[in-house]
């Protein structure tokens, strides 16, 4: 009987906390709520109605139920957002009261306690580390200074698909995703250390393959939904062993992590007299100098934190974006022949595109676009949480409110774009990379407001750079039957001569 009463006493006390989900801190109650599926459970609310993909099963409701939606994440409320008119109302004239995140406990070690730039709230510290991202570290002189690190990795990649496949096998095949992480990553690594990670060897080999798969292993619990965060009670059970398990990669991954910080460390205190134009120092080497004038904010946990977010939002979504790009080309040689046309024209065959090369190739960049625009490297970014009750689309939204913009439904609008499904990079000539100003955020890849990733311009020059390497260096080929991220490539006759002295 006791355990009668004590479970109907909980049941009865997790009842009211339902109820008060509909009502602010003030007691103040919502009657004019967006529209919600039907579905929703006590306690549980639409955690079963939604489906996976996410996104997809997000779209699905919102074209059931209209584009701005209410749910109930356990007790945690939320707006789902995915049509041009809402997404631009939230991420403009209520910019600044979304700008803060929601707080996912299990998200304290891995971002150590919330300070990493994507995770931690709206306020001074976010607004030391953006400034500090978008003037030291991501900055256009930055960027055009390291340039050669990204010249210099995809002569690697493309050195390793000449040499290593065709001298042995006449014919490579060769799995893209893991190609481009490999890719990406050793540019982060440079321009942060001044050294890379994966080395010619690793390329196509079962060491490499190795290496790469333990790398993704331990980062891959630092991102991800817990489901913790929506019922904290899982913290307790015996059997809910995600937590543990994160705690344990977070070990690894620090360690890694702090491996880079001391490396750099003993390499400023072995010479002294290394070279001073910050810009064309390792990152690390920069922010140790910040920590040096500026110890209470540039710790170790700052600089690591940093160093994380490079790592899972400079190589892992760049990567992904990469990879869907060149499946997108392989199923659609008419824009592979398209682009590899305009690089013949504008570089030729004596020599491999460089950095300098690629605001002269509208089409190339149109295709990256295009690939961003329908398999974009997060299609839903990370929630935004509002900080005061407002209005979206006429209806009350309360305080508390956690916000997802699905930026896979916006691109395929169709009252935005024309044939939305279908690849086109045609679509995007004459379009600016920053976004249309004439048509609002209707093309937003790395999201948009005072949370947009401040990454764009890096990432899509990696993505247009690797690609326009590739494109102008071989022929592409699908494989027979079903494959997943796999491109057969063979070398062009016109660019033996070049690809011979990689």
């Amino acid at each position: 009987m006791d355990t009668l009463y004590y479970l109907g006493l909980s049941l009865s006390v997790l009842f009211l906390l339902y109820k008060l989900v509909f009502r602010n801190k003030e007691g103040k109650e919502y009657k004019n709520l967006p529209p919600s599926p039907p579905g929703a459970l006590p306690i549980v609310g639409h955690f079963l109605t939604l489906k996976k993909p996410v996104h997809e099963g997000l779209f699905n409701l919102c074209t059931k139920y209209g584009p701005i939606l209410y749910l109930r994440l356990g007790p945690r409320p939320a707006l789902v957002v995915g049509s041009h008119e809402a997404i631009e109302e939230c991420l403009t004239k209520h910019d600044l009261n979304f700008a803060t995140r929601p707080i996912f406990l299990s998200k304290k070690l891995v971002t150590y306690d919330f300070t990493t730039l994507g995770y931690t709230p709206y306020g001074h510290h976010w607004r030391n580390l953006r400034r500090l991202t978008t003037l030291e570290i991501l900055s256009n002189t930055r960027l055009q200074m390291t340039s050669y690190i990204r010249v210099e990795e995809v002569r690697m990649l493309t050195k390793n698909l000449y040499q290593s496949f065709f001298l042995k096998a006449g014919v490579a095949k060769a799995n893209m995703k893991s190609f481009f992480y490999m890719f990406t990553f050793n540019i982060v690594i440079k321009m942060l250390s001044g050294e890379r990670y994966f080395g010619e060897d690793d390329m196509g080999s079962a060491k490499g393959k190795g290496r790469l798969e333990d790398l993704m292993e331990i980062f891959r619990s630092s991102e991800g939904v817990n489901l913790s965060d929506f019922f904290p009670i899982l913290r307790w059970l015996p059997f809910y062993r995600v937590e543990k398990k994160m705690m344990k990669d977070h070990k690894k991954r620090d360690a890694f992590l702090q491996g880079f910080v001391e490396d750099q460390r003993k390499m400023r205190a072995a010479n002294p007299n290394r070279v001073t134009v910050k810009d064309k120092r390792p990152i690390i080497d920069v922010l140790l100098s910040l920590q040096e004038t500026d110890p209470e904010f540039c710790t170790d946990e700052i600089i690591k934190g940093i160093i994380l977010v490079m790592l899972t939002a400079g190589t892992d979504t760049t990567a992904q974006a990469a990879t869907y790009a060149a499946k997108d080309l392989v199923s659609h040689p008419e824009c592979l022949k398209k682009a590899r046309e305009e690089i013949d024209s504008v570089v030729g065959s004596s020599r491999l595109i460089e950095d300098a090369d690629l605001n002269k190739l509208p089409y190339l960049n149109c295709v990256v676009n295009e690939s961003l625009r329908l398999g974009p490297a997060a299609p839903m970014p990370l929630p935004h949480l509002n900080m005061d009750d407002c209005t979206v689309g006429g209806y009350d939204v309360p305080k508390g409110t956690m916000l997802f913009v699905n930026i896979w439904a916006l691109h395929r609008d169709p009252k935005l774009w024309e044939d939305p499904y279908a690849f086109k990079p045609e679509r995007f000539l004459g379009f600016e990379a920053g976004g249309d100003q004439k048509a609002g955020l209707k093309f937003i890849p790395f999201g948009a407001g005072r949370r947009q990733c401040p990454g764009i311009t890096m990432g899509t020059r990696v993505m247009a750079i690797a690609l326009g390497t590739l494109i102008q260096s071989f022929d592409w080929e699908k494989p027979q039957g079903e494959y997943e991220n796999e491109v057969i490539f063979r070398p062009r006759r016109a660019l033996t001569a070049a690809l011979s002295q990689l």
